[in-house]
Parts: C-alpha cells; sequence; structure tokens
C-alpha cells in the first residue's frame, strides 16, 4: 500500500487533483492508515493511471472516470474469461469455448479487444501447451473458434474503404494468420481497402496480387523468429516495385529482413499508421 504523495510521484497526477478525483468521481476508495492517511493499492494506482492517460490525451475528467472505471471492469471480466477459456481447451469442451469466445468478442470494442484480450489470450493459449496442461487438439479447437469469429468481424467492417490496396497475408509455410486477421480487421474497420490473402501464401502470388491490385502497402508477420527466412523471397519477389511498402507485425518483427517497416505489437496502432502512411 502507497501513500498519497507516493502514488502522486508514481502517476505524475497531484496530490490535490488525486483529492478531487477521489471526492468529485468516486474513481478509487483508498484504504486509511491507523492514523487517518489514505492508503493505496495497485488497483487503485492502476485506475489513476488509466484516469491520467485519458485526461492527457484529452477526454473531459468525467468521462474519463466514468471510461476508466468501465476498463477497469472488462479487465476483470476479461481475466475470468481467459482462465475459463482455457480450462475449457484443456477438456475439449466446445460448447464453452464458443460461448466465452461470443461473449468475449461482444464485451468491448474491437480494437480494444483484440489488444488487450485477444491476442494476448492467444498467447496464454500458446504456454498452457508448452506446459503440457493444453493438448495440441484443445489449441487448435480455440484456435478455430478465434478464427470464425474474426472471419465474422472481418466480414462485417465498414465497406467505405479508401485509398490504395493493402495485401495483408503470411509468408509461405508460414500458417500463423490470428494475427493477421485481426489486423485486417481493424485496418479495415479504420478505412482501408484491404485484401486478405489469408496464411501460407506463395510467393509468385504476393506479385501477382500487388500487380492486379495496385497495392501500395504489402503486411505480413513474423510470429516465429525460424519464419525470418520465409520472408526473404518475399521481398526478393517485390523489391523491384518502387512504390510498394512492405510492413511486417508480429511477436518477431524485429528479425524480419531490413526492407520491411516493422507495425509495432498493438493492432489498433498498427491500423492508424497505416492508415496516416
Amino acid at each position: 500500500m502507497d501513500t498519497i504523495k507516493k502514488v502522486a510521484e508514481l502517476t505524475g497526477v497531484p496530490e490535490h487533483t488525486l483529492r478531487a478525483w477521489e471526492r468529485r468521481y468516486g474513481l478509487v476508495e483508498p484504504a486509511r492508515s491507523a492514523s487517518g492517511y489514505r492508503l493505496y493499492d495497485e488497483a487503485a494506482i492502476s485506475a489513476i493511471r488509466r484516469m491520467s492517460d485519458l485526461v492527457r490525451a484529452g477526454w473531459p475528467p468525467r468521462r474519463a472516470a466514468a471510461e476508466a472505471a468501465r476498463r477497469i471492469r472488462v479487465d476483470e471480466d476479461g481475466a475470468g474469461a481467459r482462465r475459463d477459456l482455457l480450462a475449457a481447451a484443456a477438456r475439449l469442451d466446445g460448447e464453452t469455448i464458443e460461448r466465452i469466445l461470443a461473449e468475449s468478442f461482444a464485451r468491448d470494442d474491437f480494437e480494444r479487444l483484440a489488444d488487450e484480450w485477444l491476442l494476448p489470450t492467444m498467447s496464454a493459449l500458446g504456454s498452457a501447451w508448452a506446459r503440457g496442461e493444453i493438448t495440441v487438439a484443445g489449441e487448435h479447437l480455440v484456435a478455430a473458434g478465434v478464427v470464425r469469429r474474426l472471419a465474422a468481424a472481418y466480414d462485417e467492417a465498414a465497406t467505405s474503404a479508401r485509398g490504395p490496396a493493402v495485401l495483408i497475408g503470411a509468408p509461405p509455410g508460414a500458417d500463423h494468420e490470428i494475427g493477421l486477421l485481426a489486423f485486417a480487421t481493424a485496418a479495415r474497420r479504420s478505412g482501408l481497402r484491404t485484401v486478405y490473402l489469408g496464411a501460407q501464401v506463395p510467393v509468385p502470388a504476393w506479385r501477382e496480387a500487388v500487380v492486379e491490385t495496385g497495392a501500395r502497402h504489402a503486411v505480413t508477420s513474423l510470429h516465429r523468429r525460424a519464419d525470418a527466412v520465409r520472408l526473404r523471397p518475399v521481398a526478393a519477389a517485390l523489391a523491384d516495385l518502387p512504390t510498394l511498402a512492405l510492413w511486417v507485425g508480429g511477436r518477431h518483427q524485429a528479425a524480419a529482413p531490413a526492407v520491411f517497416q516493422p507495425l509495432g505489437h498493438s493492432v489498433a496502432a498498427a491500423a492508424a499508421a497505416l492508415s496516416a502512411a
């Protein structure tokens, strides 16, 4: 537990502002020491940081407090959903998996869902498999359900596209597409004219797609470091197209050939960056 002075140092929010937020908006309810001093736990400090970030982004304080509280509730629900999903995967309970995915996709806007729940959950699923807690069948059961949900979200995304086409796909031999499909959905929702090619796109198909669509951007991902070698022939096939920009996302994007520009690790931020490019 930290004092108000320490919390002000940790968050950059002055003490008088912390007191005002507590009094006016009920953002947090700090405990009290035997001497009556405010004491803040990690949950309270997290809430203060969330509200501070929103206020700095231009949100009015009252709306920022309500949104911070809403996001905390979503996070709490999401943590429980993640635990339940992993448990359902371990027992191959497809019905429960579908219910959890349906509820989770309905709980928040797509970009926040992808960045704050879906992709971390898939990472947790992979870790559980590596520890032997979930079988390959359980992992595939969840992944199949997620791909179906993402495909539906992609189809439902706004179609008022603008600008040149954006090609999105995985290199030949790479079959991880959840991150790519999540990005494609966010990009389409932002108004980009996306062409989603899917997993394991052959090298000649990349060039054919660029020529056919007049694409100015090609986006791929590097989920496994070992797949970096698979990006080299893609880069070589597209190297003589001077108007085409190559982008890469994924956990190991830093290992991609230098011609690929990194998109970072946030689906929402990557879509916004490409929209502005």
